[in-house]
């Protein structure tokens, strides 16, 4: 059967777009937003975004208190289990009263833990001041000040 001209014409337009719809590079809005993580740091943008804060809440073991593998994880009854986490090396935290929220204790001087600062004040109430950082769904505290609150202080800032 013989094409008439038109539709050869047509054949091959038809052709050539499915050819260069295939190999075309595809549009920068399709492509998925590269995470941090995959960005070398000397381009990243880098900025600090820390908040001077002050809070007060229970000084909680992070595993126990946000795994709740131990109960609920915080108050006295959870004290003798806290004591032994944090002193074996899990990261001590901050339960903030007023949002319910956790945050880790990060360093409290230069490459030293939170550990020894926070040991005594483990299922008590305290004040403490620093600043606070929230990335990636991670909240984090660096304590400058930790003192036990006074009875009926809700201090947050």
């Amino acid at each position: 059967m013989v094409r008439g001209f038109k539709q050869r014409y047509l054949s091959v337009i038809l052709l050539g777009i499915f050819i260069f719809s295939a190999t075309a590079p595809k549009p920068a809005y399709s492509e998925r937003p590269r995470p941090q993580s995959e960005i070398p740091v000397e381009k990243q943008r880098l900025l600090p975004a820390t908040k001077k804060v002050e809070m007060t809440g229970e000084v909680v073991d992070a595993w126990c208190f946000a795994s709740q593998v131990m109960g609920p994880g915080r108050g006295e009854k959870h004290k003798a289990c806290a004591l032994a986490c944090i002193h074996g090396g899990v990261s001590a935290g901050i339960l903030d009263e007023k949002t319910g929220e956790l945050f880790i204790a990060a360093k409290h001087k230069g490459y030293t833990g939170c550990k020894d600062l926070l040991l005594p004040f483990v299922a008590k109430r305290v004040t403490v001041k620093g600043w606070i950082a929230r990335k990636g769904g991670c909240n984090l505290i660096k304590i400058q000040e930790v003192k036990l609150a006074k009875p009926g202080e809700k201090t947050t800032k």
